[in-house]
């Protein structure tokens, strides 16, 4: 929905109830005890940050350009209103074994190619930010014949233009570091309520041969909202010395379901992994401009690709992932694929 840009009281009121939520989800802590995923002991809390840049691919601002995501993980711990949707949703399941919660806070920028401008690019993307928080449930739903099968419902709230304050990150980061700033932030997209709500299922196995361990674990996505709406399916592969470790290091969506979440132990480990994934999308905002009023839009494609490589090296109670993403062209006048990299650190308290 669309918020009037005149109304400067509404938004105040906004900005504040999405500061006390966010309050209230990062202060919601509570006390419980570790659990077992299958083999794996988990400790109940997991903190992790992430950078996707595409400074890191060598690509320059333009496209999506940054994302950087904030993420918390309780075992044990729950949400009633996350319940009450996974209820009226036939498709999540759950064994009773292993539940929790996974907190998110992120903010996403994209820019055109052409950043000189200060008028619209009509063949480039939309200048565009998004800042948002999350709150999904975790569930196991059952282990055979070395697969895991668990499942991820996610509730997100945000908001996508001028009050995500994509602008004042990326000048400031620009300043910083005396490099120069896009032109054209005037004519992003407006101020509008972002609502989305999104579902995985994955299937992990895994082997072994002799030291090492090897594994895939295909996994469909479907997410619904007026910020993205798109069903995907995909599968990575991974290789190391224990990929018992966790299910993927996490990433911002759209892409590979991973989790802050990974075991616990006073040793080193490692692994590589590279995935792909595809999206029928019927929805893009940062794409087909804002719901329900005029914007810049551009004409997206309907079917995307990604594909994924990098390395997870763990050390004790700190687990460290990079990794390069690929992604097809998204719209029709996009002149490259989107290159770009991502740094993620998780830690176990």
């Amino acid at each position: 929905m669309y918020l009037p840009p005149s109304n400067n009281s509404y938004f105040k009121k906004i900005k504040l109830g999405f500061m006390l939520f966010l309050l209230l989800v990062i202060s919601n802590i509570h006390s419980v005890n570790a659990l077992e995923i299958g083999m794996v002991t988990v400790k109940e809390e997991y903190w992790s940050i992430q950078f996707e840049n595409d400074l890191f691919a060598k690509s320059g601002d333009r496209y999506y350009t940054h994302g950087t995501e904030f993420s918390r993980t309780l075992i044990g711990h729950r949400e009633q209103f996350l319940e009450d949707i996974a209820d009226f949703l036939w498709i999540f399941d759950t064994d009773g074994k292993v539940n929790g919660i996974n907190y998110r806070l992120g903010q996403k920028i994209f820019t055109p190619d052409n950043t000189d401008a200060s008028t619209i690019v009509s063949d480039g993307r939309p200048y565009a930010g998004y800042l948002y928080i999350s709150a999904a449930m975790l569930s196991s739903v059952s282990k055979k014949n070395n697969v895991d099968v668990g499942n991820i419902i996610e509730a997100t709230i945000g908001i996508v233009g001028p009050s995500a304050q994509a602008k004042e990150v990326q000048t400031g980061v620009h300043d910083l570091i005396g490099i120069g700033s896009p032109n054209g932030w005037s004519n992003q997209l407006h101020d509008e309520l972002a609502l989305g709500l999104a579902y995985t299922r994955f299937w992990r196995k895994i082997n072994s041969i002799g030291p090492f361990s090897y594994g895939m674990t295909p996994h469909i996505n479907l997410a619904l909202g007026n910020v993205y709406t798109y069903v995907a399916t995909g599968v990575m592969f991974r290789f190391g010395n224990n990929i018992n470790i966790d299910l993927a290091p996490p990433n911002i969506r759209p892409g590979f379901p991973g989790l802050s979440l990974f075991r616990r132990g006073n040793y080193n480990r490692w692994y590589v992994f590279a995935g792909f994934e595809g999206r029928a999308v019927a929805r893009n905002i940062f794409l087909d401009g804002n719901t329900f009023v005029d914007s810049h839009r551009v004409s997206k494609k309907n079917f995307v690709g990604d594909f994924q490589y990098g390395i997870v090296y763990q050390l004790g109670e700190f687990r460290f992932s990079l990794s390069n993403m690929i992604r097809t062209k998204e719209f029709t006048t996009q002149k490259d694929v989107i290159k770009f990299g991502a740094i993620n650190v998780s830690v176990t308290l």
